[in-house]
């Protein structure tokens, strides 16, 4: 919420009973290190303030997270290079801690660009051009690294004599401002939300992500139904999420229709039901199955991230006329 990203807890117990893994906890410098490649061999870096250290994110005056230009040692490129090769992403992010004089990639986020360097753009747009025309155009035999040396622009002959065609414009644009993106847990155990997960066949997987607008038709379908057999019957288990149902039925009802990428529902399965949240909770106790509800939404362009938008299409217009 706003800067904070979370606060001190005094809840602290060791489970007696069963059996766990512990992790030692690592002490790191208190910075978070993002980096971000682009094929096996081109890595950008930069560090964060670690919000672990007080649960506080560092932002600007524009409310963008502060980053801070970081050099990759061998061993850290070595590593990019690595995660790039064995998730098979050439456009691929992922989170490094510094601890004990080594690096460790502790978290791997996929597809991401950075988010303000005008370099890491070039570069990006460079590389992406070249792995492109490689891909698709062999015979050429295209170097890896380009050099200075004037384009083959291709010449059409026309009735008004002969001018240049423009093929195609290969950019890497992030988005504009936009909305925060929000994230709402809930444990499901009715039987409609079971026969939606298994009618999408999620029982294979054990999850599901229910995207298209008859997918979120069906979950709002759902939350509706609980919401009026409450008010009906009073159950214990829909009064008790009553709550967050509503705002699952709100967050489902915006806009009046299903259209965009910034909503989608979440489902997955917990054979044991929700783990325990402390150690009085008695483990002979059996659990029935329970599914984990997750919606997502947020992410749409503020205001401002709408004339962004205007702005650059306006600029290629003038760029890349007809």
């Amino acid at each position: 919420i706003g800067s904070r990203s979370s606060i001190y807890s005094n809840c602290s117990y060791l489970r007696n009973k069963g059996s766990y893994i512990y992790e030692e906890f690592m002490p790191t410098d208190g910075t978070d290190v993002k980096v971000y490649t682009v094929g096996p061999d081109y890595a950008h870096a930069e560090a964060r303030k670690s919000p672990a250290l007080d649960g506080k994110v560092e932002r600007d005056k524009s409310g963008k997270e502060i980053r801070y230009p970081v050099i990759l040692s061998a061993k850290d490129k070595l590593l990019a290079r690595k995660v790039c090769l064995a998730f098979k992403q050439n456009v691929c992010g992922f989170d490094l801690l510094r601890a004990n004089g080594q690096s460790y990639v502790c978290d791997v986020n996929g597809f991401s660009f950075v988010k303000n360097s005008t370099k890491y753009y070039d570069d990006c747009a460079k590389i992406l051009g070249t792995m492109i025309m490689r891909a698709k155009a062999p015979q050429l035999h295209i170097p890896w690294v380009l050099g200075s040396a004037p384009e083959d622009i291709p010449v059409v002959p026309t009735t008004s004599g002969s001018m240049m065609e423009l093929r195609c414009v290969v950019a890497v644009i992030r988005h504009g401002d936009r909305t925060p993106k929000q994230k709402m847990k809930m444990e499901v155990k009715h039987k409609r939300f079971f026969e939606l997960f298994k009618k999408y066949d999620g029982y294979r997987t054990g999850h599901l992500k229910l995207k298209k607008p008859k997918q979120l038709q069906e979950v709002l379908d759902i939350a509706r139904f609980l919401l009026d057999e409450h008010h009906a019957n009073s159950d214990p288990e829909i009064a008790e999420k009553k709550v967050k149902l509503q705002q699952l039925k709100l967050v489902l009802e915006m806009y009046g229709h299903f259209s965009g990428i910034n909503r989608k529902v979440q489902l997955k399965y917990q054979p044991y039901g929700n783990p325990k949240k402390s150690s009085s909770e008695e483990d002979d106790i059996p659990r029935p199955p329970s599914l984990l509800l997750i919606a997502k939404w947020g992410g749409e362009l503020t205001p401002a991230g709408k004339i962004q938008a205007e702005d650059l299409g306006k600029a290629f217009r003038t760029l890349y006329p007809g």
